[in-house]
């Protein structure tokens, strides 16, 4: 499971800071958060740009000069 650290967190395989994601059991992750030195890490949502198309409605057309 995959938890963002409240706290920093170092340990025999490594050291991590306070904000980054860390990959641990799920078991690990559970004690991490009831301590309060992690909250499950959440994908973000990702807004995109879309291009707007125009709508057409019926009647709606372009006139065109003669």
């Amino acid at each position: 499971m995959k938890v963002k650290l409240t706290a920093s967190l170092s340990g025999a395989n490594g050291a991590w800071s306070a904000g980054d994601a860390y990959e641990c059991s799920d078991e690990e992750a559970c004690s991490l958060i009831a301590a309060g030195f992690a909250v499950p890490d959440v994908a973000p949502k990702v807004e995109r740009a879309v291009k707007s198309v125009p709508e057409l409605r019926a009647g709606a057309r372009k006139k065109t000069i003669p």
